[in-house]
């Protein structure tokens, strides 16, 4: 008889990066969260609330004026980019020469 047992994934968190040395702190990556994952300190500085929140939509990234935060993807979003193809570097001297157009 097989046993199954209950396995829970781990959950990747994203990581937010946020540059304060290039934020002016005009909050518009706070006002563009959509889970709230975001918030202002006492200074009006973004900074990240709940990171649990986060969704990986990189909205707050697209919409900052000074390119002053990132967001990196989780796990699961990674190799789902990598099955289709994307990011993925040529294995053999035949794919690079294929890549290349010879």
């Amino acid at each position: 008889m097989v046993e199954t047992k209950d396995v829970k994934k781990k959950k990747v968190e994203p990581k937010i990066d946020i540059y304060k040395a290039w934020c002016k702190a005009c909050g518009i990556c706070v006002a563009f969260c959509p889970t709230g994952a975001l918030a202002r300190d006492e200074t009006g500085s973004p900074y990240v609330k709940e990171i649990d929140k986060c969704i990986s939509c990189g909205w707050c990234e697209i919409r900052c004026p000074d390119f002053a935060i990132t967001v990196e993807k989780k796990e699961k979003d990674r190799k789902r980019t990598e099955e289709r193809g994307e990011e993925k570097e040529p294995d053999s001297e035949s794919e690079r020469g294929l890549a290349a157009g010879e």
